[in-house]
C-alpha cells in the first residue's frame, strides 16, 4: 500500500461525493451536491489516495464558536471524516487527522471541533466531549403551560418565505453567543440552511417558522391521521429564545398546535427550564442523552484566554507535559506558559470539556481524565471553569 495524503481539488469532487455517500449511507441529489459544494473550501480538505482511488476524506469548515462569557474564537469545524472499508486499521485516519490539524493550526484557529459518527473514535486525537444532545418526547395532550406563564395574544406569529429570512438571521445574530459551543452563521449560511429547510424531509413537511420579538422556533410535521384520530408528529428543528418570555411564548404555541400527538426535539439543552413551566413536569420525557460536539484545544493560550470564568482565581493546568497559568474572572481571562507546580493535570482530550465549561473538573477527576493537587484545588477549579448554563450547539457541521 502506498497511500498518499494530499489537498483536495475540484477534479476530486465527484469522487468525494461517492466516497462520502458510500460511507454514511446517503445519496447526493444534484441539488444536495450543489449545496454541499457551495459550503466547502477544498483547500481545507485532505484526501487519502491509493493510486487513483480516494480511500479517505477529512476536512474542516472555517467557523467562529461562542465561548463562556459571550466571547468567540475562530474554530476549525472538522467534517466529512471517513476511511474506506478496504483501508481500515492501516493508519490512514491518523495521517488525515494530522494533516487537517496542521492546516487548522496554520490558519491560527485555536479550537477544532466535530460531531462524531461513533463516540469511541476521537478521544485519541485529543477531542473531549464538550456538549450533549438531549432528545425529548412530549405527549401533546399532557403538556400545557401553567396559566401564569402563558403569553399575551399576538406575542408569536408565523413567518415564511422571503419575509422570514432576514428576521431569522437577525435573531440568530443576537442569540448565538448566548450558548457556549454554538457557531456563527453569516447571511450565506443562513440562506443555505433556510433553502434546505424549505423542502420536505422524507414524510415530513417543509419547515414552519414561529417568530417572537426575541426568538423563533422552526418545526416540521409528519402527518399521521390514524383513521380519523390524528396523531401528527411535530419535530422541532431549531429553537432560539433570548428571553424567558420568548421561551415560554414559543413553547406555548408549539404545545397548542392542532392535530399533534407528540412533539419531538433533539434541540433542547440539558438544562432547559420547560418542565418548570408546565402543569405536569413529567410531560417532557427525556428519550436519550448522548454526546454532542467534541472539542480539541489547539492553542491553550489563545483559547483559554478568550473566555471568561465564574470566579476570580488562578489555576495552573498541566496538559501533555506543558504547564499553563490560567487566570481570570467574570470580566475575562488570560493563559500563559509557566513552570509552576500544577493544580490540575489533564489529558489533552479533557481540555475541550474544560474550555466549554459544561463538565465540572471534579467529574473529569472521577472519570480519570484529570488529577488534582488536592481537594481545595479541585473545589476551586469547579467554581472557576464551570458555566452557569450548559454548552449546547444546534448547528450540524
Amino acid at each position: 500500500m502506498d497511500v498518499q495524503v494530499r489537498v483536495a481539488t475540484d477534479d476530486d469532487w465527484a469522487a468525494m461525493l461517492h466516497v462520502d455517500g458510500r460511507t454514511f449511507g446517503q445519496e447526493f441529489t444534484p441539488e444536495r451536491a450543489a449545496e454541499a459544494r457551495s459550503s466547502i473550501d477544498l483547500s481545507r480538505f485532505r484526501l487519502a489516495v491509493d493510486g487513483s482511488a480516494i480511500v479517505g476524506i477529512a476536512g474542516s469548515y472555517a467557523l467562529d464558536v461562542s465561548l463562556p462569557g459571550g466571547t468567540a474564537a475562530p474554530m476549525g469545524g472538522v467534517t466529512w471524516v471517513c476511511v474506506a472499508g478496504t483501508h481500515r486499521r492501516q493508519g490512514v485516519l491518523s495521517r488525515m487527522m494530522d494533516a487537517v490539524h496542521d492546516d487548522i493550526d496554520s490558519r491560527g484557529e485555536p479550537v477544532a471541533s466535530l460531531y462524531a459518527s461513533q463516540a469511541g473514535i476521537y478521544e485519541r486525537f485529543g477531542y473531549g466531549m464538550a456538549t450533549q444532545i438531549r432528545e425529548v418526547r412530549i405527549i401533546a395532550r399532557d403538556a400545557e403551560l401553567q396559566p401564569r406563564f402563558r403569553p399575551t395574544t399576538g406575542a408569536v406569529r408565523f413567518l415564511s418565505g422571503d419575509e422570514a429570512r432576514p428576521v431569522l438571521h437577525a435573531l440568530w445574530e443576537r442569540w448565538w453567543r448566548c450558548r457556549t459551543g454554538e457557531v456563527h452563521r453569516d447571511q450565506v449560511d443562513s440562506n443555505r440552511l433556510f433553502d434546505r429547510r424549505s423542502a420536505g424531509d422524507g414524510a415530513a413537511t417543509s419547515a414552519y417558522y414561529l417568530v417572537h420579538a426575541d426568538g423563533y422556533a422552526s418545526y416540521r410535521v409528519t402527518p399521521n391521521w390514524a383513521n380519523g384520530f390524528p396523531q401528527h408528529e411535530l419535530s422541532v428543528v431549531e429553537f432560539v429564545a433570548l428571553t424567558s418570555d420568548a421561551h415560554a411564548a414559543l413553547w406555548h404555541t408549539l404545545l397548542s398546535t392542532d392535530l399533534v400527538g407528540s412533539i419531538n426535539s433533539r434541540q433542547m439543552p440539558v438544562d432547559d427550564p420547560l418542565p418548570y413551566l408546565l402543569t405536569d413536569p413529567r410531560a417532557v420525557r427525556t428519550v436519550n442523552v448522548t454526546d454532542g460536539v467534541w472539542a480539541s484545544v489547539r492553542d491553550v493560550a489563545v483559547a483559554f484566554g478568550a473566555r471568561t470564568y465564574a470566579s476570580a482565581d488562578r489555576i495552573v493546568l498541566e496538559a501533555d507535559g506543558r504547564r499553563w497559568a490560567i487566570e481570570g474572572g467574570p470580566d475575562g481571562g488570560s493563559a500563559k506558559a509557566v513552570r509552576s507546580r500544577p493544580d490540575l493535570v489533564v489529558d489533552s482530550a479533557a481540555l475541550g470539556a474544560l474550555l466549554y465549561g459544561g463538565v465540572r473538573p471534579s467529574a473529569l477527576a472521577a472519570g480519570r481524565r484529570l488529577a488534582a493537587r488536592n481537594d481545595d484545588a479541585l473545589r476551586r477549579a469547579d467554581l472557576f471553569f464551570t458555566t452557569s448554563s450548559a454548552p449546547h450547539c444546534q448547528t450540524m457541521y
